[in-house]
């Protein structure tokens, strides 16, 4: 059963997948098909089935794993997937875990290092807040495995966690140059993302809760801290303002969903940094995934409104 990221123009292919988008249309000849979005944690893939009923159409969901036999053929330089037979699967026939990506990096030393991140905070009131947060099984264990989107930068499991490290370890370094609050911005790094555990869903793909479409994260995560702070004794007002500030803030503008704009040094570092790390990771994850080798730009992001170079390798099996 070959992993999306196998699949060969000219070979059959036969696994369990997710049906990750899926529509009921009709050709130019009249003919009704299906045109699908197959997914598992290697990648995405775009699959046609030809003389599709309504019935099969209707046996599954998206978001429901889905066993399918086809061949793999080239359209438009774009591989993708002829599919001959189709059918919901059987809960017992496939391993959720098959179907999400999961980070590259190494779970534990990345909790090693938010508990670093968390040991290094001076500030009696910010090292109790991060305790109530980091010192909670439940929330250690959802926030360990989170995505940190449902596509882009860090969409997979684990990318919560890698994202919120790298964005306080990028904060540690720019407060070693400046004047800024350290532990506010540490934690504030840190924690900037925390609504996103409730924001959304990853089962066997990651989607948008109730509460993700209704609120978002950054409402969430301002309701979390709200909640979690009354758990102290006399947290100070202030310094509880100023850490919903960052959270409220940091994506920047308000047409990118902040509905108000950073207002403090650290709300305005807090917003760069994590700008910075999200897009380039954004950037490497769409080179690594650029359908042709040898071309060397990238097709154009609408995320970051460019396209990417490759570089030269690209360049000189181009001329090969």
């Amino acid at each position: 059963m070959p992993k999306i990221a196998e699949w060969t123009e000219g070979e059959p292919f036969e696994g369990f997948y997710v049906a990750k988008e899926a529509s009921f249309q009709t050709a130019v000849n009249g003919k009704p098909y299906l045109r699908l979005t197959l997914a598992d944690k290697t990648g995405t893939i775009s699959a046609t089935k030809w003389d599709a009923t309504q019935e099969l159409f209707q046996s599954f969901a998206v978001g429901d794993v889905v066993k399918v036999r086809g061949v793999a053929e080239m359209y438009k330089n774009r591989l993708q997937g002829r599919i001959s037979n189709l059918r919901l699967a059987h809960a017992s026939e496939a391993d959720f875990d098959d179907f999400l990506p999961t980070t590259p990096a190494d779970i534990d030393e990345l909790l090693r290092e938010l508990d670093r991140l968390v040991a290094s905070l001076h500030d009696k009131d910010y090292r109790a807040l991060a305790d109530v947060f980091f010192a909670d099984a439940d929330f250690r264990k959802r926030f360990a495995r989170a995505p940190a989107a449902k596509e882009n930068h860090h969409a997979y499991l684990g990318g919560l966690l890698e994202h919120s490290v790298m964005v306080a370890k990028l904060a540690e370094a720019f407060c070693a140059a400046s004047t800024v609050n350290r532990d506010l911005l540490i934690l504030g790094s840190l924690l900037h993302d925390a609504g996103k555990i409730d924001e959304m869903a990853a089962t066997t793909m990651i989607d948008y809760t109730d509460a993700g479409k209704l609120l978002g994260h950054l409402s969430i995560g301002a309701m979390m801290l709200a909640d979690r702070a009354r758990t102290i004794p006399d947290f100070p007002a202030e310094k509880l303002l100023l850490m919903q500030h960052l959270i409220l803030s940091h994506h920047g503008r308000r047409e990118y969903g902040s509905p108000v704009l950073p207002a403090t040094p650290e709300a305005l570092a807090l917003h760069h940094l994590d700008n910075l790390d999200a897009k380039t990771v954004a950037a490497a994850r769409i080179i690594a995934a650029d359908p042709d080798p040898a071309r060397a730009w990238t097709e154009r992001s609408w995320m970051l409104e460019t396209s990417l170079y490759k570089g030269h390798a690209a360049k000189a099996e181009e001329k090969d």
